[in-house]
C-alpha cells in the first residue's frame, strides 16, 4: 500500500511537471527564482572564509570606486567583503550569469556612480559628515545600523542595503522596504538624516 501511495504522488507530480511550464515549476518550488543554488553548493564548493558552500566566483573585475568632495569617508581601494561575492555576478563578467538583465549588471566605472561601498562607517564618520545617524541608533529593523547593516569590520557593503536571504523586498531585494514613492525614503533614512 505504501508503495502504491508513492508511485502515485510521483504520478501525480510527473503529470503536474509535464503539463506547466518550468518557470512555473520553479515558482511554485522556491518563493525565489533562484533558490539557495545560485549562491550556494552542497559539492565542489569554494573555499571562502565565512561564507558557506559558495557556488560562484569573487570578482575579477578592476573597479574604480565611488569619490565626491562631499563624501567624509575613506573607501577602499576595491570592493570588500561580501561586495566582491555580489559583484562576482553582477559584475556582467562571468558567462555562467549571462542570463542577467543588464540593468542590474555593474561594469568597472559604474560604482563611481552608485552608492559608495566598502567603506567604514562609524561614530566618527556621522560626526564628521553630520548628516548620518550614528550606527548606534536603532534601524527599522530592530536591531542597531551597526547590527543590522553592517558587516563584521563595521563597513557598508552591498548587503547593506540589498537582503538576498530574509528581509528583501522587490525585485531589487531591498532590505525591509520596496524602494518607489510609498518606502524608498525610509530605506534612506535608516543611515541618513534628510
Amino acid at each position: 500500500m505504501v508503495m502504491k501511495m508513492n508511485f502515485t504522488k510521483v504520478g501525480i507530480l510527473a503529470l503536474l511537471v509535464g503539463i506547466l511550464t518550468p518557470t512555473l515549476v520553479k515558482a511554485l518550488a522556491h518563493s525565489d527564482l533562484f533558490s539557495c543554488n545560485g549562491c550556494h553548493t552542497p559539492h565542489h564548493a569554494e573555499a571562502l572564509p565565512g561564507v558557506p558552500l559558495w557556488n560562484g566566483l569573487e570578482t575579477t573585475v578592476t573597479f574604480t570606486m565611488y569619490s565626491s568632495d562631499s563624501f567624509q569617508g575613506a573607501i577602499d581601494e576595491q570592493p570588500s567583503s561580501d561586495s566582491k561575492l555580489c559583484l562576482g555576478c553582477h559584475d556582467g563578467a562571468n558567462p555562467d550569469f549571462s542570463w542577467m538583465n543588464p540593468d542590474f549588471e555593474f561594469g568597472a566605472d559604474d560604482l563611481t556612480s552608485s552608492h559608495p561601498i566598502s567603506f567604514i562607517y562609524d561614530s566618527a564618520l556621522a560626526t564628521l559628515d553630520g548628516a548620518l545617524k550614528d550606527p548606534s541608533e536603532a534601524s527599522t529593523l530592530g536591531g542597531t545600523i551597526f547590527e543590522d547593516l553592517l558587516d563584521p569590520d563595521s563597513k557598508v557593503q552591498c548587503s547593506s542595503c540589498h537582503d538576498v536571504h530574509t528581509s528583501g523586498v522587490g525585485e531589487k531585494l531591498l532590505r525591509g522596504y520596496d524602494y518607489g514613492i510609498q518606502h524608498g525614503p525610509e530605506l534612506c533614512r535608516m543611515c541618513h538624516i534628510k
